[in-house]
């Protein structure tokens, strides 16, 4: 069997590439109940679009791993889309959301029975504007703070990283929020508030910040969870609800499903993707985010526990 590990350089705080040499030594040649063997090779990431350099190192390939977090995860996908082939999160990040969803774990022997007893499983995709997301977007606060993040950093991150991030956006915030007006599947949901607009296709958060616990990769539609908050201390009691489920009042909290939403803002603010700012950055009064079922295979470990 084939493995390609393609790993983030700064991953891991600047550990990616002793990860991906431990890996590829730990499975190099491991039997396979098949007869055959493992036989991995390792390459960094690469600046450049995913489809020119990555493209071409998954011919005869079988399953490609990603070791870093979920943005290389999220960068890393289509290809894998297009190859026909699972992918297979090896978690080096700062929140792992998407192994912790599929029961990945960064162990060379987690990773050898996923490939020698694992299963595939197709997951479904959004598409925010036409850019592939794997886990969710939203506007509001925590997007405000992803970009004031990728404004500033320089190399790897952890979750100090986002403390000046949200201290700045604390002090703006007021001036920056927007009414959020939600349209599901053509359809406009009562009335517009401001606070946070969350679009998920995984019940996985931040800090197991989850407000949407029942959406699930799988069943074809994007969770639409809206949190309504004028003040920051608003914010903070939805997070706290999320955080120890106790999401508070049905009346207050907007909740919707569907296969194409419409964000409508009052006043153009930016949106995040799996924790990471578009390619597109410019903020917009207007955003369109799509589910594609079944679009990309994972390998998931044949003991998954899913995370919750």
């Amino acid at each position: 069997m084939r493995v390609l590990a393609v790993y983030n350089p700064v991953a891991g705080s600047g550990r990616g590439e002793r990860i991906a040499t431990a890996l590829v030594s730990g499975l190099e040649g491991s039997p396979l109940p098949s007869g055959g063997c493992v036989s991995i090779h390792a390459e960094p990431s690469q600046p450049r679009p995913a489809r020119a350099w990555l493209d071409p190192l998954l011919t005869d390939v079988e399953v490609l791993v990603v070791i870093g977090g979920d943005g290389a995860c999220r960068l890393a996908a289509p290809s894998a889309m297009r190859a026909g082939i699972p992918l297979y999160h090896y978690a080096a990040g700062t929140e792992n959301l998407f192994s912790r969803d599929h029961g990945m774990q960064p162990e060379p022997k987690v990773l050898l029975r996923a490939l020698k007893q694992g299963t595939q499983r197709r997951v479904d995709v959004l598409r925010v504007e036409g850019e592939l997301g794997l886990l969710f977007a939203s506007v509001g606060f925590d997007a405000e703070v992803i970009h004031d993040l990728a404004r500033h950093r320089s190399g790897s991150i952890s979750h100090l990283s986002y403390t000046l991030p949200i201290i700045r956006q604390l002090l703006s915030w007021h001036r920056r929020r927007t009414s959020i007006e939600i349209e599901v599947d053509g359809t406009r949901l009562n009335g517009a508030a401001m606070g946070l607009g969350l679009i998920a296709n995984s019940p996985q958060y931040a800090l197991r910040v989850n407000p949407a616990l029942d959406a699930r990769v799988d069943d074809g539609v994007l969770d639409v969870v809206g949190l309504p908050a004028r003040t920051l201390v608003g914010l903070f009691l939805w997070a706290l609800r999320c955080r120890f489920r106790r999401p508070g009042s049905p009346s207050r909290r907007l909740r919707a499903r569907g296969r194409t939403i419409v964000l409508h803002l009052a006043q153009p603010a930016n949106i995040q993707i799996d924790g990471d700012p578009p390619q597109a950055e410019n903020p917009r009064s207007r955003y369109e985010i799509q589910i594609e079922p079944g679009a990309l295979l994972v390998l998931r470990p044949p003991s998954e526990n899913r995370a919750e």
